[in-house]
């Protein structure tokens, strides 16, 4: 898609422009939106959030430096941004704005160093990014100039690229007409698809290329069975997915979202946890009329920066006796970082709880006799029932092999129960639906029920 600047239109034109752009962006999960005037890109970028945030998560991402238009949205005196987020590992949590009063428009600064950089923008993180925001829905928006370094390379991390204005920009060149329709109506200040104004025509007539539009949307919708196929298989796909290595041969069939209780075959990719700057909203409990024989308590074991360390407690280092191991997340800090933390046990009543920390202390599971905790968790993530006790602990055992942090309690009726995770609230456990998502379960939030097996 190309915006051709004519008359120089006003920000306010800009910004309508956008808006009816977004209207056919459903399908998109990240774009890059180039100018030679960074305002210009993110006045359009603007208007894409804004019609989009009346229906999913948006993230505006300043990558020209310090522009006028984003940075007059930004209030507050922290000066820390995207640079500091790659370069130092400042949380986007922190430095992420909400704008407007509704709750889901962001907008993330430039920050305090230089963003114009092509070290950013070749950083591997965009595909984390981008696979975060794919995996809640959310869209990702990144403002840049068209002279910025490696342009091409951030381009072919996300979905494509929109041209605003008279600029020549990076991208795989579709059929628009193949694409979902994106503003139909001429605007006051003309839009060229694929090469229909009559200037395009002479270009083409005379043997010179036509610059392409250059906004890469999928033909046909994305499968979700592509997203969750099982083994690592799943994983090259996804990437492949990124990297434009699929092409037009995106699967046309309908959306496969396995069910809460479908076991799974492979473990989750690895979503950057910035993802939570647009972290979806908390689930619903299943089972609200059991929270008064929730199994509450646990103990606080350890907190790790990534889930991968906290799975390899849980699934490599624990004594092989204790019960109910698994790990959940947390914000903390005035910067809300995400921590994952390893948590045992699944007690009714806190005796029981204060009896397992202190067996897991002689046991040398907690070898810091500062560290470990008795916190009140009653929420977990249902993900079979009514499994056969027999049969159980081996069900478990296969989705930890894969990643997800289970574990089984016994029910009244002799069946069983396997769960994932364990949380101090909803909200809390919110935070840990993408890495189930992305190891192929649809969330069942509930109050976890049982005792340990």
């Amino acid at each position: 898609m190309r915006l051709v600047d004519e008359s120089r239109p006003t920000a306010a034109a800009w910004e309508d422009e956008g808006r009816r752009i977004g209207a056919g962006l459903d399908a998109i999960t990240a774009i890059v939106v180039v100018a030679s005037m960074p305002d210009d890109a993110a006045a359009v970028a603007l208007g894409i959030g804004a019609l989009q945030a009346k229906r999913r998560r948006v993230v505006v991402v300043d990558l020209a430096g310090d522009t006028a238009t984003l940075a007059r949205l930004v209030t507050g005196e922290d000066p820390h941004g995207l640079s500091d987020s790659f370069r130092y590992g400042v949380s986007l949590n922190r430095v992420a704005h909400r704008i407007g009063d509704g709750e889901n428009l962001f907008v993330l600064p430039s920050g305090s160093e230089a963003v114009l950089d092509e070290e950013i923008y070749r950083s591997d993180r965009w595909r984390r990014l981008v696979a975060g925001f794919r995996e809640v829905g959310a869209l990702l928006v990144l403002v840049a100039p068209e002279s910025a370094p490696a342009l091409d390379a951030l381009v072919a991390f996300t979905d494509g690229s929109v041209a605003v204005g008279n600029v020549a920009v990076p991208g795989r060149v579709i059929d628009v007409a193949a694409a979902p329709r994106i503003a139909r109506r001429t605007a006051p200040h003309s839009v060229d698809r694929a090469g229909t104004t009559a200037a395009n025509r002479a270009r083409r007539e005379r043997g010179t290329a036509a610059r392409a539009p250059a906004i890469a949307l999928p033909a046909r919708p994305r499968s979700r069975a592509l997203l969750i196929a099982s083994g690592l298989a799943a994983v090259a796909v996804a990437g492949l997915l990124v990297m434009r290595a699929l092409g037009t041969a995106e699967s046309a069939s309908p959306r496969v979202v396995p069910s809460a209780d479908t076991p799974i075959a492979t473990g989750p990719r690895s979503v950057d946890s910035a993802a939570a700057a647009v972290a979806p909203d908390a689930p619903p409990v299943r089972n609200p009329a059991d929270s008064a024989r929730a199994a509450a308590w646990g103990v606080e074991i350890a907190k790790f920066s990534t889930p991968t360390g906290a799975l390899i407690r849980v699934r490599d280092e624990l004594p092989k006796t204790t019960s109910a191991p698994t790990f959940g997340v947390v914000a903390i800090g005035a910067d809300a970082t995400l921590w994952f933390r390893v948590i045992a046990g699944a007690s009714a009543g806190r005796p029981a709880a204060d009896a397992q920390l202190a067996a897991l202390r002689r046991a040398k599971a907690i070898d810091d006799p500062t560290a470990g905790a008795v916190i009140s968790v009653p929420f977990a993530f249902r993900l079979q029932a009514d499994v056969a006790a027999t049969s159980a602990s081996s069900i478990a055992a296969q989705y930890l092999g894969r990643g997800v942090p289970a574990y089984a309690l016994l029910q009244d009726d002799g069946s069983a129960t396997i769960y994932a995770g364990a949380f101090e609230t909803a909200d809390q456990a919110a935070l840990f639906m993408d890495y189930l998502r992305a190891a192929g379960i649809e969330p069942a939030l509930t109050y976890r029920i049982g005792r340990m097996l």
